[in-house]
């Protein structure tokens, strides 16, 4: 019978967890009309090599140097090869285009509060100006009644004064006539010639 007994290596608990290194594949994304310059180029990463590398991913990086790169598929007879961003790419028109109207909407967006505050002063105003204006009508029909309550209270005095004056004048004249024909008495007593 044979030994059952063997010296083979058993796997350890540290063994069995090691783990290879993995190899990294970079490959680079580019979308030419992207809007961001993340959409023209980005890195990315994966353990897994591609056979067929998928659209608009390419394993060539651009160079160092460039800024914003894009792929354009023109170049290289047709192969397609790295270039710099020329600034013309739909997306980024695009992209530019609507951060000018996102700009402009908040700038409408401020108008339209700024208007809504004067709407509001004027408002405030047309307010203070009607009570304003109701309070003076008062003041006006009050005054008015005290001008007219004065006017009628003068005209009666004046009527007052002119019977007055009048009485005075009528009384004057009688007295006057009265005074006029009595005349003064003498005395009787006097004796003529030197008398008694």
């Amino acid at each position: 019978m044979a030994d059952e007994t063997q010296n083979a290596p058993v796997a350890s608990a540290e063994t069995a967890t090691q783990t290879q290194p993995t190899k990294l594949y970079v490959y680079y994304y580019s979308n030419p009309d992207g809007a961001s310059k993340d959409e023209r180029c980005h890195a990315i990463y994966t353990d897994v090599p591609f056979d067929v590398v998928p659209w608009r991913m390419h394993k060539e990086a651009p160079a160092e140097g460039m800024v914003d790169p894009v792929w354009d598929d023109k170049l290289n007879s047709g192969l397609g090869a790295w270039k710099e961003n020329s600034g013309t790419a739909q997306g980024q028109i695009l992209a530019e285009a609507q951060a000018k109207i996102e700009e402009l909407d908040q700038k409408s967006e401020q108008l339209d509060q700024a208007n809504d505050k004067v709407d509001q002063a004027v408002k405030t105003m047309q307010q203070v100006q009607a009570q304003s204006s109701q309070q003076n009508v008062a003041l006006m029909k009050s005054f008015t009644e005290q001008t007219q309550n004065t006017n009628k209270m003068l005209a009666t005095m004046q009527q007052t004064l002119a019977m007055v004056v009048k009485a005075n004048q009528q009384a004057t004249p009688k007295a006057q006539a009265a005074d006029a024909t009595v005349q003064p008495e003498q005395p009787t007593d006097k004796q003529e010639n030197g008398g008694n």
